[in-house]
């Protein structure tokens, strides 16, 4: 019997399914599965899955979301509110945003679509062997703790749905966050134990259900479980630090024993516009996502002192003696790309081109174009020169979810939080930071708890920029209220172009300018409410279908 399959997007994802009398369209469909028979082999299955593996895929304007997400942060800054980052900044929204309801409904639509897998798959079970059988459970089962996590760190308390609902049962309320944590370890548990090593790039491993094990326990500062999760991953030996940081987010380090779980493009099947939005006016790009002020200035000095307090530190000649991830991250006013040299300031009309050994002047869009980019500023992490100029719209350069680095930061901030500080911490943190072209100073086991939480946390906030890590972690950290708030620092004027100011770096990385009106164009104003804003609204259109659903605190 056909059936027509509706899938409904309010305060969740309900699948629907209703079904005609007429003969002409209870016959089974000739060119398209029917929704009673579905999920019934292994083929079926896996084009079921790919739906679901296909949410992972959370992009705006064909770049992944989660870079969108450091924009919503003081690190890095969107021109013209693309991805709504700026928005979010500003902190001026209300329920009735369209990025709420976005997110909600992508997220939901994920877990609709494992849901179905689970609820349907049993219909293969004398078909597919066992082991494949719980593999393709294990597969929809981390997929549905992806997408929650996510949910729950954003929104807060949201409904907890496993099963396929009628509209009847949808009207749901919100489950605690705690109960869902639960759930998601459930869930993981489950895939870490079932999950086969897959065949093909892309597909979940036990090592990748670990590590998602181990970032909800951190975001949710359940620190013996994320310890726990995390120290199974670096127990496996499966996984080793990159000896290049800055290539690693290229095609090169694709490959690169470091990488846990990828989102997997081709250039035939999909692709991105990461390139157009990065990169520099000179090659037709639109410099839009950029790191900010605050993010340049968070960089330690090479001794591993803050630029406030380092010797090394010049402030004629900010970028010399400073973290090597700096450079990996970011491209610096003096630095060349793709043969031309990258300069930003205002008398630089013109600057050079090298082709092979010859060096020629050419215009600088950089500095005429009133669209390059604003901060002075371009990221250079995850922008492949061989993208630029003709893959500026057609990248498959693959997104990193979830690599080594992050297994053992979160290792590490774990033990640390619960005072089990010993030598594999100090091991954990060091890898990182003893990376082949990095080689920041070491921590040591002499080193008090605050001082190795504080460079854990300079870790992961330099380590992991552009990575979608930022908003979480000062949600969690508590630092929102105190770098949020306040001026978005554009490229100097002119007259103040040089003036060799240090600025103030606080206890949460946040650097201050004296007179920074004077010294800096202002690209926007942040703020932030510490009432409000630890958590987004939930969607006005979910509450108003679903009034069973209660919005969260200051909306």
């Amino acid at each position: 019997m056909e059936m027509k399959s509706k899938i409904l997007i309010s305060g969740l994802i309900i699948a629907l399914l209703s079904s005609c009398n007429d003969d002409f369209l209870t016959r089974n469909p000739l060119d398209t599965p029917s929704s009673s028979t579905f999920f019934s082999n292994e083929a079926e299955l896996e084009m079921a899955l790919a739906g679901v593996y296909r949410n992972l895929y959370w992009h705006s304007y064909s770049v992944p979301y989660h870079m969108w997400l450091d924009a919503c942060t003081d690190i890095a800054w969107s021109r013209g509110d693309f991805g709504d980052a700026l928005t979010i900044q500003s902190g001026n929204y209300t329920p009735e945003w369209r990025r709420f309801e976005l997110t909600w409904q992508h997220m939901y639509e994920g877990i609709a679509r494992a849901n179905n897998i689970l609820v349907n798959m049993d219909r293969a079970r004398e078909i597919l062997p066992e082991e494949k059988y719980l593999d393709t459970e294990a597969q929809a089962r981390f997929l549905r703790a992806y997408y929650y996590v996510y949910l729950t760190n954003l929104y807060g308390d949201v409904p907890w749905v496993d099963k396929m609902l009628t509209l009847e049962e949808a009207q749901l309320p919100r489950t605690p966050e705690g109960e869902i944590l639960d759930k998601i370890y459930e869930d993981l548990d489950f895939a870490a134990e079932h999950l086969l090593q897959p065949q093909n790039e892309g597909k979940a491993t036990r090592d990748a259900a670990l590590t998602l094990k181990a970032r909800a326990a951190l975001l949710a500062g359940d620190y013996e479980t994320a310890a726990t999760a995390a120290g199974k991953v670096m127990d496996s030996g499966n996984y080793s630090i990159h000896p290049d940081y800055g290539e690693l987010f290229s095609y090169a380090g694709g490959d690169s024993p470091e990488i846990i779980f990828k989102l997997h493009n081709h250039i035939d099947v999909f692709v991105t516009q990461i390139p157009r939005y990065l990169s520099p006016r000179v090659f037709g790009g639109y410099s839009v996502l950029i790191p900010t002020q605050n993010l340049v200035d968070m960089y330690q000095a090479t001794d591993g002192m803050p630029i406030d307090e380092s010797p090394l530190y010049d402030p004629a000649h900010p970028f010399e003696n400073r973290d090597p991830r700096m450079d990996q991250t970011i491209l610096l006013p003096g630095e060349y790309i793709n043969g031309f040299l990258f300069q930003t300031h205002p008398d630089s009309t013109q600057t050079y081109q090298q082709t092979g050994t010859d060096l020629k002047r050419v215009p600088n869009p950089e500095v005429t174009n009133p669209y390059a980019t604003f901060s002075g500023y371009l990221f250079n992490k995850y922008l492949d020169e061989s993208d630029i100029p003709d893959r500026l719209t057609q990248s498959p350069l693959e997104l990193i979810l979830m690599r080594y680095a992050e297994v053992l930061l979160t290792y590490a901030e774990a033990r640390i939080e619960l005072n089990q500080i010993d030598e594999t911490v100090i091991n954990a943190i060091n890898q990182v930071r003893g990376r082949q072209n990095v080689q920041m100073p070491p921590v040591s086991p002499e080193m008090s708890v605050e001082e190795l939480r504080k460079t854990v946390r300079y870790e992961r906030s330099v380590e992991l920029a552009l990575e979608g890590f930022r908003l979480f972690d000062i949600r969690r950290w508590k630092y929102a209220e105190h770098v949020m708030p306040g001026n978005m620092l554009g490229r100097r004027h002119k007259e103040h172009w040089s003036d060799p100011i240090v600025p103030e770096i606080d206890d949460y990385g946040h650097p201050s300018y004296p007179d920074e009106t004077e010294t800096f164009q202002i690209m926007s104003t942040n703020a932030f409410d510490p009432g409000r804003d630890y958590l987004w609204a939930i969607p006005q259109t979910e509450i108003n279908l679903n009034p069973n659903l209660r919005q969260n605190p200051g909306y």
